[in-house]
This record gives structure tokens, sequence and C-alpha cells, in this order.
């Protein structure tokens, strides 16, 4: 007890920028690379310690954690009905949290905040994570999905606009939400849009001459311009729902797919990464080399884009070519 009323001591000593609370720096750093990692780690841990701030956790509240603590968290998600890759990453972020933690050392004292990750070693108690099989579109159902949306309302071409864009550049959901106007470009003669990737790594994607059209578009009916409105938001909401005019949720690209898909009678749950998984497919079929690919989906290991070279290959040089019997 006196050795943790010292540690509180010397962590309430430190000098955080700014005094943040130890935890919320923490989020901060994860932030610097994903703002979307450091609000899911939010959640996860405030979901752990059971609070309504990240604020409200003390030191004494992490020193006080055990690997009895640890397990039963996960057997309370999987009493909840949480998924393998839930409970997976809610145990991550809280395991990632605890590593950070165990890097602090007073050199005055020799004192650590904590000597021990409860989450670190948990490999028997984690559930298996089930990959489902990602839903894609075929070339005849993506024209077909495109060619369903109405482009006379403001909604209808943003959202066309929105799915030509994902279906021809494979971009992630973070990268299509975070476009602004003035990261529509011209270089070296070839029309492209400056994103942001994981790890916040700047690139840039190829704009079709179609898909732009679309865009300019939609820009203009939403009465802005590129060069006034520069630091806006490409997408944005047009609801009366509070969220008019103001950047994209996340949910609601998903939410957005799914309806357009019910409207053109394309009976698959898609979400925005099946949008890309369909990109890549497409680009691969249509005899893209695997490095133009692997740069086309800022795959960084060429691994990944192995797989969907190889679930295709899988299909196409099937054994069943060679049963001759029906």
């Amino acid at each position: 007890m006196e050795n943790n009323k010292l540690i509180s001591k010397i962590i309430n000593e430190i000098r955080i920028p700014e005094r943040k609370h130890f935890i919320r720096y923490f989020l901060d750093l994860k932030a610097n690379k994903s703002k979307y990692t450091a609000k899911s780690y939010e959640k996860d841990i405030i979901d752990f310690f059971n609070v309504d701030d990240i604020e409200h956790i003390t030191i004494n509240d992490i020193i006080n954690v055990t690997i009895f603590d640890a397990e039963n968290f996960i057997l309370k998600l999987s009493h909840e009905g949480k998924s393998s890759a839930t409970i997976n990453r809610k145990i991550s972020a809280l395991s990632s949290l605890y590593r950070w933690l165990l890097k602090f050392g007073d050199n005055s004292t020799g004192i650590q905040i904590i000597k021990y990750n409860p989450f670190a070693n948990l490999k028997e108690e984690k559930p298996k994570v089930i990959n489902k099989e990602t839903e894609f579109l075929t070339k005849e159902e993506s024209v077909k999905l495109l060619d369903s949306i109405d482009t006379s309302t403001v909604l209808g071409l943003r959202n066309k606009a929105i799915l030509s864009l994902a279906l021809t550049t494979a971009l992630r959901k973070s990268e299509l939400i975070n476009i602004k106007l003035g990261d529509i470009i011209v270089y070296n003669g070839i029309s492209a849009i400056k994103v942001i990737r994981k790890g916040n790594i700047k690139d840039m994607v190829k704009l079709q001459p179609s898909v732009e059209q679309l865009i300019n578009e939609y820009i203009k009916k939403t009465g802005r311009n590129k060069n006034d409105n520069s630091d806006e938001y490409l997408f944005i909401g047009h609801s009366s729902n509070g969220l008019n005019g103001k950047k994209l949720n996340p949910n609601t690209l998903n939410l957005m797919i799914r309806k357009v898909c019910k409207k053109a009678g394309i009976n698959k749950k898609l979400k925005v990464h099946s949008t890309r998984h369909t990109a890549i497919t497409l680009a691969i079929t249509a005899g893209a080399s695997i490095e133009k690919v692997r740069d086309f989906a800022a795959h960084k290991n060429l691994a990944t884009t192995n797989r969907y070279i190889h679930s295709i290959d899988k299909l196409k040089n099937n054994a069943s070519d060679f049963i001759d019997i029906v």
C-alpha cells in the first residue's frame, strides 16, 4: 500500500504536457498515428474499467488489475455475445496501454509504475478470431449499383460520387471521409486526390475522368468551390438530423451502401470495406500486376495483396474443372 502511495505521488509529479491525465496522453500518442485507433482504444479502456470518463481512472486502478480480472473480462464479453474480433481488439487495446506504462521508470527512486502486463499472456484465453469472408461486387453488379442511383438530388449525387470513387480507388473508410476540397489536385497533368493512409502516411490516388466529373458536379451543387472552401470536407451530410453540412460519420457510409444496394436489388451485405475489396478484385481480374495492385491498395506487405490473387486463382484454376460428369 505504501509503495502504491509513493507511485501515485510520482505519477502526480510527472510533468505530462498540458497537465494531461496519463491515459489521455497515451491516447494522444496513438491519435498521432490514427485518430480512429485512439477513439477505439478509449472506448475499450472505459469499458474495462467501467467508468464514464477516461480521466476517472487512477494509477491505483491500473496497478490493482490482475490476470484474473483480464480473464473475467473475456468471459463477460463472451457471455454478452461479443464477436471474437471485438474481444481480441479490446484485449489488444488494454495490453497496449500496459505496455506503454511498462516503459516508465523513475530515475531518482528506481520505482516503476507497473512491472507486469495482465493482458499480455492471454493467448489460450482469447477466442480464435473467425475471419468472415468479405462480400464484394462483380463488375456487372458494380455497374448496376451505380446506375441505380438517382443523381437529380444532392444526396443521390453525393452517394454516387462516393461509391464511384471508392470502387475505382480502393480507398478505406477513413480515407474517404477525410478528403477535403483542397485535396483535389492536378499533378503533372493528372487529376488526383491527396489522402492520408494508415500510419499518417501521405499519398495520392488517381481520379478517373468520369469520377472527377461526378465530384465536380457534387461540389457545384453544394454551392462550394475548391479555392474558397479548400478546408471543408468533400463529402458532407445532407439531412435534418443536425449533421447537415458536417463531416460524414463512418457509420453513415455503411448505412448508405446498404440502402443503395437494397434499392438496386443487390442482395449482399456490403460495407465500405466491400467496395475496397471489389476495387482490388476488379483490378486483379482485369490483369493488373501484383506490384501495381499493391500500390493501388496501399498494402504495406505484398503478402496481403497475394491473398487476393490466391483467392482468384483458386477459383480460376480449380480441380473441379477436370471433372466432366454432368
